[in-house]
């Protein structure tokens, strides 16, 4: 299956999500560790540098490559080992849409409700949020009443 437009214009994708999924959840778990001794200089100082060595770690691995929210992936690839196919709520309007993703419906936040987004193969390369709208459009005044105001 070939993709086109922007799939094709994007970096490469991040190859293995298990160590991804780790790192990702293991930086999360330092910084909590930082935020907490954050008042204490000399544990700080230790916990700081911890965090620092696996941030910089984890962003060699991310790095120019397509950003995709790695517990939604984590979600999606075990849904196609499966074969199941159930709406998958997500608030990551940031994901790259991956062909992984092709025949799902995601439910994406738009910063009120959840708007189901089925995915085909044309989104591939594009952001979650592109198609899941925050603003809605309740078209033009007339023109007819603009101008009675005036008179």
């Amino acid at each position: 299956m070939g993709f086109k437009g922007a799939w094709n214009k994007r970096n490469k994708l991040i190859e293995d999500l298990d160590s991804f999924l780790k790192l990702y959840k293991k930086t999360q778990r330092v910084y909590k560790k930082v935020r907490k001794v954050q008042h204490t200089p000399e544990l700080f100082q230790k916990a700081y540098e911890k965090y620092k060595a696996i941030w910089d770690e984890y962003r060699k691995l991310v790095d120019k490559k397509a950003w995709v929210d790695p517990k939604l992936w984590y979600r999606i690839r075990k849904m196609n080992q499966t074969g199941e196919r159930k709406v998958i709520k997500t608030y990551s309007r940031d994901t790259t849409i991956i062909p992984e993703f092709v025949g799902h419906t995601i439910a994406v936040h738009n910063g009120k409700t959840f708007v189901p987004v089925y995915i085909t193969s044309d989104m591939v390369g594009h952001k979650l949020g592109e198609f899941a709208p925050t603003r809605t459009f309740k078209g033009h005044p007339e023109k007819s009443s603009k101008v009675a105001k005036k008179k």
